[in-house]
């Protein structure tokens, strides 16, 4: 292939690729630690119009109720190298550890199911009372062995547990104090495995921040051949 022709194709191609190359933003991933009692948190994406023609915005959506967007100033439509910014708000609820979710956006360019820009905020909310793991298993027609949880307050203060109780009767269970309001292990044996099943130990704790009152350790019989 002559070297004029090359050179006039990979010309063609990268004014393809510029042109199309839409909103660009500076981070597609931005992650925040947040203080133990926070309800919500702002994280601002600055996103630039990288292309070579006028790029609008249709919609911004998430598939948790927990993150809502703003573009700023509700300006939706950005000429070749404009810059903008959105503003992700994050509703922590009752969330702890680490969280991500994302926040999909859509230009007129682009198809139903393929967003151009997924943006994702990955928030750490400490674990001021840690139950780990979050789930022990068995399995069906498997051995009743006796499995254990460690619960431990990770806090300056101490959490104490005040009340428990299970929802599913064949999980026996019992929660031993090794050092009052710091650490404690929850022991749970399940009386028959040869059905599926499953169940939750609820906790409430005498923490003084909302989120850290009600805890949960979850017990699960696997489905044979389930993993």
């Amino acid at each position: 292939m002559p070297t004029l022709l090359i050179f006039s194709f990979i010309l063609c191609f990268m004014a393809a690729a510029s042109a199309t190359a839409g909103l660009t933003f500076t981070q597609d991933r931005i992650a925040l630690t947040v203080a133990p009692d926070a309800k919500k948190v702002t994280v601002p994406y600055t996103f630039e119009n990288t292309s070579q023609q006028t790029i609008t915005i249709a919609r911004y959506d998430s598939a948790c109720s927990c993150l809502s967007a703003q573009v700023k100033g509700g300006k939706l439509a950005y000429k070749p190298g404009e810059k903008g910014e959105m503003k992700v708000e994050f509703e922590l609820k009752n969330f702890s550890g680490l969280v991500e979710k994302t926040v999909m956006l859509w230009t007129t360019e682009d198809a139903e199911d393929a967003p151009s820009s997924v943006l994702t905020v990955a928030i750490t909310i400490p674990k001021l009372f840690e139950v780990a793991p979050l789930t022990v298993f068995w399995d069906q027609n498997g051995t009743k062995e006796t499995k254990m949880f460690q619960l431990k307050v990770n806090h300056d203060k101490p959490i104490r547990i005040l009340s428990d109780t299970g929802t599913n009767a064949n999980f026996v269970y019992e929660i031993k104090t090794i050092r009052e309001g710091w650490e404690y292990e929850l022991s749970v044996t399940p009386k028959d495995v040869s059905t599926p099943a499953f169940g939750m130990i609820k906790l409430t704790t005498d923490a003084t921040i909302p989120r850290y009152k009600r805890q949960m350790a979850f017990v699960c019989i696997r489905r044979q051949g389930q993993k």
